[in-house]
C-alpha cells in the first residue's frame, strides 16, 4: 500500500515498550511515516495519538514500509510473532534493523533467518534513554552490510546523530554493548557495595558521597591510563602493582567482613586478584588483569 506517501520516508516499528515508542515519537517529529504494531492495543493508541497509523497486524507493518524496526524484550517473543503470524514470508525485500537485545548467538542465527527469506538485516543496540533519542546524547551501535547500512543510514541518524558503524560483523553491537555495560555495572556495584561499608560504620551517606566525588576524578584518568596499556601492550609499567592492589583489597575485605557487610562482591574480587598471582601476574599494573578475563595466560 502507498497511504503513506513516499516509502522511503516510511517506516514501522514493532514493539512499542518505553523505548519502541520513543523511536516511533522521534522518527514522528523527523518527519516519518509511521506505521505502528504492539500486542498492547493501548500502546498502540498512544502511538497514534502521536501521529502513527495502527496495523492490524505485525503482517502489516512489513507491507506498509520497507524499513521496519523491532524493538522487543527479547529474541524469543520476536521469533514467537514470527511463528505465530507466519512473518516469513514477509521479509522478501524489507530492510529490517533489529534493535531487540539478545545474546551473539541469537543475532547470528536471526540473521540467517531474515536472509533465508529473502529480507536484509541491520543489527544495532541503542544505549542512551528513549528520551535521549534523536539527540546528541542518543548512542546507537549498529552492524551489517555496507549497503543495508546505507539504506537505513537516515533512519539511524534520527535516532541518533552519532550513530556508530561497526561494519558488517553482526554480532559486534551485542558484544561491544555488552562489553560498556558489563564495565559500567561493576562500577555501579562497587559504589553501592562501599556506601553499605560506609554505613555499617556508621559514616553519613553524604559524607560517603563527598569523598567519592573527590575520588571519582581519579578513577577516570586510572581508566585511560588502563586503556593506555592494553593499547599499548605494556602492563609491566606500573607505580602500583597487582600484589599492591591485592594486599590493600585484603584490607578492604578485612574491614567488610568486620562490620558485617555481606560479602558476595569482596570474594569476587579476591579471588580475581588471586588468579592474577598465579598465573604470574603479580608485578605488573592491574591493567594486566586483561589477560586474566581474556582467560590468557600470564608471565612474570
Amino acid at each position: 500500500m502507498d497511504e503513506h506517501g513516499d516509502l522511503g520516508r516510511s517506516v514501522s516499528v514493532i514493539g512499542l515498550g518505553a523505548m519502541g515508542l520513543s523511536i516511533a515519537r522521534t522518527l514522528l517529529e523527523a518527519g516519518y511515516s509511521v506505521s505502528v504494531w504492539n500486542r498492547s492495543r493501548e500502546k498502540v493508541d498512544a502511538a497514534v495519538a502521536m501521529g502513527a497509523s495502527a496495523c492490524d497486524g505485525p503482517a502489516d507493518a512489513f507491507k506498509d514500509s520497507t524499513k521496519v524496526v523491532i524493538c522487543l524484550t527479547d529474541y524469543a517473543a520476536w521469533h514467537e510473532l514470527i511463528e505465530k503470524h507466519g512473518l516469513h514470508t514477509a521479509f522478501d525485500g524489507v530492510c529490517i534493523l533489529q534493535l531487540t537485545t539478545g545474546t551473539i548467538e541469537e543475532v547470528r542465527q536471526h540473521a540467517a533467518l531474515i536472509h533465508e527469506h529473502g529480507g536484509r538485516i541491520a543489527e544495532g543496540k541503542v544505549q542512551c534513554y528513549p528520551s535521549q533519542l534523536g539527540t546528541s546524547a542518543a548512542s546507537l551501535l549498529m552492524a551489517g552490510q555496507p549497503e543495508v547500512l546505507a539504506a537505513c543510514e537516515d533512519v539511524c541518524c534520527v535516532l541518533a546523530p552519532e550513530w556508530m558503524n561497526l561494519g558488517d560483523d553482526i554480532g559486534q553491537p551485542a558484544a561491544l554493548s555488552r562489553a560498556v555495560v558489563a564495565g559500567f555495572a561493576t562500577a555501579m556495584i562497587g559504589f553501592v557495595n562501599g556506601m553499605a561499608i560506609a554505613l555499617k560504620a556508621g559514616i553519613p551517606a553524604d559524607l560517603f558521597m563527598q569523598h567519592s566525588s573527590t575520588v571519582n576524578g581519579v578513577l577516570m584518568g586510572e581508566q585511560v591510563r588502563a586503556f593506555e596499556a592494553i593499547r599499548d601492550d605494556d602492563t609491566k609499567s606500573t607505580e602500583a602493582s597487582l600484589n599492591t592492589w591485592a594486599a590493600a583489597h585484603e584490607t578492604i575485605h578485612s574491614v567488610a567482613k568486620s562490620l558485617g557487610t555481606n560479602l558476595v562482591l569482596q570474594d569476587a574480587v579476591q579471588a580475581v586478584f588471586q588468579e592474577a598471582k598465579q598465573v604470574g601476574l603479580g608485578q605488573h599494573d592491574i591493567s594486566a588483569l586483561v589477560s586474566v578475563f581474556c582467560n590468557e595466560q600470564g608471565d612474570s
